[in-house]
C-alpha cells in the first residue's frame, strides 16, 4: 500500500529538534484510525504514527496529547482545516526512524535524524508497515522465532532473529508472578521446534521447567543431590533404576552429585575464598599435593612412600590442629610434598584432607637452630580456612549435592584436575563439536541447593565451564544457550559482598559469545545482579518491575531505551513485556504467548484449596 492511498488524519505544524507537533483533523478526535489494511491506534502516548517525507515515511512515537485553544493555533485556511471554536487536538511525537523502499520490500531504518516537512500529512500505520517496523533484517527472515503480538492492536506478530537475540546475551527481568518462567519456557520450546540441533542448558532453581518439555525427545533432567531413599515395599535397595524413556515424561530424573575435585584447581580456590597473603599459599600447596595423601580406616590423613602403609615402610600422619607430636619429621615430609617427590595414590582422598594439608603447610615455622615446628601464631592465620573446609565437610546440605568422599580413580596425576573438570563439563554443559551427545535440552534441577551455598556451588560450576570453554577454543565449542533462572541468587554484584564473589560468569558475559556460549539471564532483582553481566546483555525483555533500584539498574544498562519506555515498565500487566536491544528495531511492547505445556510456576490456589 502506497502512502498516497492512505487518508490523512492530521498534519505537521511544528518541528522542534526531533520533536514533532501534529494537529489532528476534525474527523479524528484522537481515537482509533482505521483503514482497509487494519487498525492502528493514535489514542495514547506510546502509539506510532507515520509522517509523509517524500519517498520515505517517517515513524514517530507519540509522547503527549493535548488540546490547543483556537486563538493560539495558526491562522485559518492554512493546512486542511479552518480554525473554529472547537479546540484543536494536538499530538506531540518524536521521530524514531523511517521506512524506505528497498527494491520490492520495505525497510525500517532506526535513525531519528530524518524529519517530515511542515504541513506533511500524518497517516495511521497499516499492518504491513507495522510488520516492517517490528520485523527483522532480511538476512534473518528464515531464522526467526515468534514471541507474541503487539499489545495495542494484537494484530502484528512480534518475531525476532535468533542470531540477533542470542549472539550477545539476553536479560529477562520481571517481578515474581508476572511471566518470566512462561517466557523462558516459550522461547526454549520455540527454539527447539524450529532449530532441531539446538542445545539448551537450564539452571532450574525451583524445579519448575521439567513440565514444559513433557512429550519431547532428547530432553534430560538431572537433580543435583543424592538419590532419596525409596520405600522398601516399592524398590529393593539393590535394584537398578530403569532407564528413562525416549519421550521425556518428567518422572525419571537422574540424580547426580558433583565430585569435589570436578570444581578444579581454580574452582576450589574460588569455592573456599582464602585470604591472599596467608591462606592462599597454603591452599595452593595443599591442592598441588592432594594426590599424594590418603585416608585410612580410622579417617586419619597420611602420606607415605607406597600405596599401602606397612610396618617396613615409612608414612607420616597429617593433622588439622597444632599438636606437637611428630613435628621433627614435618619439615621433611612437607618438602617431599612441595617437590612432588612422593608416589601418587590411585584414588582421590576425601575432601577433608584439604583441612589437614592447609593446617600443616600454614602452621610450619622454624626455630633459631634450623629445626621446624608447628607454630600457634602461624596456625591462627590459616585456622579460618581450616574451619571452612571442616564445616563444609560436616554440612549434610553441602554433602548432599557435592560428593566429598573421594575414592574416584586418578588416571593421570599430571592432568588430574583438567580431566575431572572436563568430565563434569561434558556431563552438565555438553560435549564439544563432533562428539556424540544424548540430549539437546538439559534441565539442571537445583532445588536441593541451599540458598547460602548457591553462590559457591553454582559460581564454581560456571567457573569450570568457562575454563573448559576458553581452552577448547572458538571452533570446538558447540553453540549453547545457558538459561540462568533466578540469577540474582548466584550472579551477584562483586561490589555488594567483597571477597565472597565468584566472577567466572563475568568473563562468560564478556567473551562467551566468541566461544559459542549465549547467556539468558533471568531475574526478578536486577539491582542485585553483577552490573558487568547486565551491561554485557544487548537484548532485554522486561516484564513488570516496580522497585526503583531495579528500574535504575535497567536505566544504567540499556542502550536504546528511553524514559518513556522505562516509565511503562512499572505498570505492565501480567504477561506483557517490553523488548528492546539489538534484536529489536525499536522498543516494542508486546503480549507474550502462553507456553504449551506450561512450566510448574503457577500461583497457589489458596481459595479453592482452603475451601
Amino acid at each position: 500500500m502506497s502512502i498516497e492511498t492512505i487518508d490523512s488524519i492530521g498534519y505537521v505544524v511544528a518541528l522542534e529538534g526531533t520533536k514533532i507537533r501534529v494537529n489532528l483533523l476534525e474527523g479524528h478526535k484522537g481515537q482509533l484510525a482505521s483503514h482497509r489494511r487494519g487498525i492502528s491506534s493514535v489514542s495514547q502516548p506510546g502509539d506510532l504514527i507515520g509522517l509523509d517525507a517524500g519517498t520515505n515515511l517517517v515513524i514517530a512515537r507519540v509522547t503527549d496529547m493535548a488540546f490547543v485553544d483556537p486563538d493560539k493555533a495558526h491562522s485559518s485556511n492554512v493546512g486542511t482545516m479552518n480554525v473554529i471554536d472547537t479546540p484543536l487536538r494536538q499530538l506531540i511525537a518524536y521521530s524514531i526512524g523511517y521506512v524506505c523502499q528497498d527494491g520490492d520490500n520495505r525497510k525500517f531504518i532506526s535513525e531519528s535524524w530524518k524529519l517530515p516537512t511542515l504541513g506533511a500529512k500524518a497517516i495511521p500505520l497499516s499492518s504491513d508497515y507495522l510488520e516492517s517496523i517490528y520485523g527483522v533484517n532480511e538476512d534473518e527472515k528464515n531464522s526467526t522465532v515468534e514471541l507474541g503480538r503487539d499489545s495495542r492492536t494484537k494484530t502484528t506478530k512480534i518475531n525476532v532473529g535468533i542470531n540477533s537475540l542470542l549472539s550477545r546475551h539476553l536479560a529477562v527481568l520481571g517481578s515474581t508472578g508476572y511471566g518470566k518462567s512462561n517466557f523462558n519456557a516459550l522461547l526454549s520450546q520455540r527454539i527447539r521446534g524450529k532449530f532441531k540441533s539446538s542445545r539448551i542448558v537450564i539452571f532450574d532453581i525451583n524445579g519448575e521447567y521439567a513440565d514444559a518439555f513433557i512429550g519431547q525427545t532428547r530432553v534430560k533432567e538431572t537433580i543435583l543431590g543424592s538419590v532419596p531413599p525409596s520405600p522398601a515395599k516399592l524398590f529393593s535397595p539393590l535394584a537398578v533404576p530403569p532407564p528413562p524413556p525416549e519421550v521425556f515424561d518428567g518422572k525419571h530424573p537422574v540424580y547426580h552429585r558433583i565430585p569435589y575435585q570436578a570444581f578444579g584447581y581454580a574452582g576450589l580456590i574460588k569455592l573456599l575464598r582464602p585470604s591472599d597473603k596467608t591462606q592462599l599459599p597454603a591452599l595452593r600447596n595443599a591442592l598441588k599435593s592432594l594426590h599424594m595423601v590418603c585416608a585410612d580406616s580410622n579417617s586419619s590423613i597420611w602420606t607415605g612412600e607406597t600405596i599401602s602403609p606397612s610396618t617396613t615402610q615409612t608414612w607420616f600422619e597429617l593433622v588439622d590442629d597444632c599438636r606437637q607430636d611428630g613435628q621433627e619429621q614435618l619439615s621433611l615430609w612437607l618438602k617431599k610434598l612441595r617437590s612432588n617427590a612422593i608416589p601418587p595414590f590411585q584414588k582421590w582422598p576425601p575432601f577433608k584432607s584439604l583441612a589437614n594439608l592447609v593446617a600443616e603447610f600454614g602452621c610450619q615455622a622454624f626455630t633459631p637452630n634450623g629445626a621446624s615446628k608447628r607454630d600457634a601464631f602461624s596456625y591462627g592465620n590459616v585456622l579460618p580456612l581450616v574451619k571452612i573446609i571442616q564445616q563444609l565437610a560436616d554440612d549434610p546440605r553441602f554433602n548432599n549435592v557435592v560428593n566429598l568422599s573421594g575414592d574416584q580413580a586418578i588416571n593421570n596425576p599430571a592432568s588430574m584436575w583438567q580431566e575431572e573438570v572436563e568430565k563434569e563439563v561434558d556431563y552438565i554443559f555438553g560435549k564439544k563439536v563432533g562428539e556424540a551427545q544424548d540430549w539437546d535440552v538439559h534441565i539442571i534441577n537445583l532445588k536441593n541447593i541451599a540458598d547460602d551455598h548457591a553462590p559457591m556451588i553454582l559460581g564454581s560450576l560456571l567457573e569450570m565451564y568457562s575454563d573448559v570453554l576458553f581452552q577448547r577454543g572458538q571452533y570446538n565449542n558447540y553453540p549453547t544457550l545457558l538459561l540462568l533462572e533466578e540469577a540474582h541468587h548466584y550472579l551477584r554484584d562483586p561490589f555488594a559482598e567483597e571477597g565472597t564473589q565468584l566472577k567466572a560468569y563475568e568473563r562468560l558475559a564478556k567473551e562467551g559469545r566468541k566461544f559459542n556460549c549465549s547467556l539468558l539471564v533471568s531475574t526478578q532483582r536486577p539491582s542485585e545482579l553483577s552490573s558487568t553481566v547486565l551491561a554485557m546483555c544487548s537484548n532485554w525483555i522486561s516484564l513488570r518491575l516496580t522497585n526503583e533500584r531495579d528500574i535504575n539498574a535497567l536505566r544504567y544498562s540499556i542502550e536504546n531505551g528511553n524514559e518513556h519506555t522505562l516509565s511503562e515498565i512499572s505498570g505492565l500487566p501480567r504477561g506483557d513485556a517490553i523488548g528492546f536491544g539489538s534484536a529489536f528495531n525499536i522498543p516494542i511492547r508486546f503480549s507474550i504467548d502462553e507456553a504449551a505445556p506450561k512450566p510448574k510456576s503457577s500461583d497457589a490456589a489458596f481459595a479453592s484449596i482452603w475451601s
